[in-house]
């Protein structure tokens, strides 16, 4: 971390005097994540001017820092980069992380920098952004290592000590002449037999794959729950066209699990980088404006028994007890439901299990809660035992169907085709707390009258 300070310091000094050479030189020197650290704290016009000086001394450097810098940043890099320079840097690039980048410049620009890069280069980066964004089709490359069935194990090997353009190369593929995936074989599987055996003997044909169209998100679930260290692309013809390899399926859980715990909390990741405090707060607008509703709902409700609660203060003190408890029940139930349902974990047919245990999870522990929260009611406040005893089920029902809304709408949202993790904690929150004041009211209601 402090070298990182140093390198931010080095960088903006030099920057200020002018000093090209030893600016330039100091960044080849540094770790490519160690630049992308340091970019961050930068200024926008710093990181493009930096990135500038790098890109037309040191191009391997600047395409390495281009592929670890955040997406959000990659943008103000590349801003002022000549369409020449720009695609000088992403020649040095896989095709896929090409068509990332790419993917963030204007239509006008992109179709300038794919006219200046070398036509087998161009031709991949178009095919891929062809593609939705956040599908396998997207993030797969095409450089991989295909053979003929007919093809000899010392061929085999042969081709993988050739195979310079490929991707790192974790299985070979076999295909038949007009390249339909028919098996696969690990290097150590290739290394393994004798060099005569044909390819098609010792291939393993039962082979996992996703189509072009498969979205990102499932494509690591597959690639984890096979433990597998690359994933074939294949089309509607079962036709080999790309490969998804680990690298690229990590960054992707990486992100997907980002997104899903950002969107749990009402926001975003791109929302922690941007500067602009009007922004990050429409950001966060209409999912507070949801809990705000709630609110307002609840304060209706506690108006209505206003005149009860008078009568009874003592009782009343413990309604953000019962809330609070409720909320947190609700929201843990929702957070193992909306990453269990986002990581695959949690299966469809599943769900109902997932819930019932959720619920006795709830009960449970609103039984135990209950009970303290009764005694305590008794003990502290100097309730009646029958005041006590309603504040404390009023808890455990709270619990328990905080659990119900917790655990059930992230399936409902699912089944409508809403992005649970953005739409379920406002919900939970506001239906939780309405839930939980009309158990409280419905139960201690005989006693308000009474006290």
């Amino acid at each position: 971390m402090k070298d990182v300070t140093i390198l931010v310091e080095s960088v903006k000094k030099l920057l200020r005097r002018g000093a090209t050479a030893p600016l330039v030189n100091m960044l080849q020197r540094a770790r490519a994540a160690d630049l992308a650290e340091a970019f961050v704290a930068l200024g926008e016009d710093e990181r493009a001017a930096a990135f500038r000086l790098l890109a037309g001394s040191a191009i391997g450097q600047a395409a390495a820092l281009l592929t670890t810098t955040h997406p959000a940043h990659r943008a103000d890099l590349i801003r002022g980069l000549p369409p020449e320079g720009l695609a000088h840097v992403l020649q040095r690039l896989s095709d896929d992380d090409a068509a990332e980048i790419l993917s963030v410049c204007p239509d006008e620009d992109r179709e300038v920098v794919l006219g200046l890069m070398q036509k087998e280069a161009s031709e991949e980066v178009q095919d891929l952004l062809t593609y939705e964004e956040d599908t396998a089709g997207r993030i797969m490359t095409s450089r991989f290592l295909a053979l003929p069935e007919e093809t000899t194990v010392q061929e085999g090997i042969a081709a993988v000590q050739k195979a310079q353009e490929a991707e790192i190369v974790f299985y070979v593929y076999v295909v038949e002449p007009h390249g339909r995936l028919q098996g696969v074989l690990s290097l150590r599987q290739l290394l393994s037999v004798p060099p005569s055996t044909r390819l098609r003997e010792v291939m393993t044909t039962d082979v996992i794959s996703v189509r072009p169209e498969t979205d990102q998100e499932e494509v690591a679930r597959v690639v984890s729950q096979y433990d597998l260290l690359a994933v074939p692309v294949v089309d509607a013809e079962n036709s080999l066209v790309g490969i998804v390899t680990v690298d690229d399926v990590v960054d992707v859980m990486r992100e997907e699990a980002t997104e899903d715990f950002y969107k749990l909390a009402g926001t975003s990741d791109e929302e922690r980088l941007m500067k602009s405090t009007l922004r990050a707060a429409q950001v966060r607008l209409p999912w507070l404006f949801a809990a705000f509703v709630g609110g307002l709902l609840g304060a209706l409700i506690i108006k209505a028994y206003a005149p009860l609660l008078s009568r009874a203060v003592n009782l009343a003190c413990f309604i953000p007890v019962v809330l609070g408890m409720g909320g947190n029940i609700g929201t843990q139930a929702a957070t193992i439901m909306v990453r269990g349902l986002s990581t695959g974990r949690i299966k469809l047919r599943e769900v109902g299990w997932a819930i019932f245990k959720e619920i006795r999870i709830a009960l449970l522990l609103g039984f135990i809660y209950g009970a303290l929260l009764g005694i305590a009611a008794a003990l502290l406040v100097g309730l009646r035992p029958a005041a006590g005893l309603v504040v404390g089920m009023s808890l455990w029902l709270s619990m328990g169907l905080a659990a119900i809304v917790g655990s059930v709408l992230p399936m409902v949202l699912k089944t409508l085709h809403i992005d649970p993790a953005v739409a379920t904690s406002p919900f939970v929150t506001t239906a939780v707390d309405l839930l939980g004041l009309l158990v409280f009211f419905g139960l201690a209601g005989p006693h308000l009258v009474e006290g």
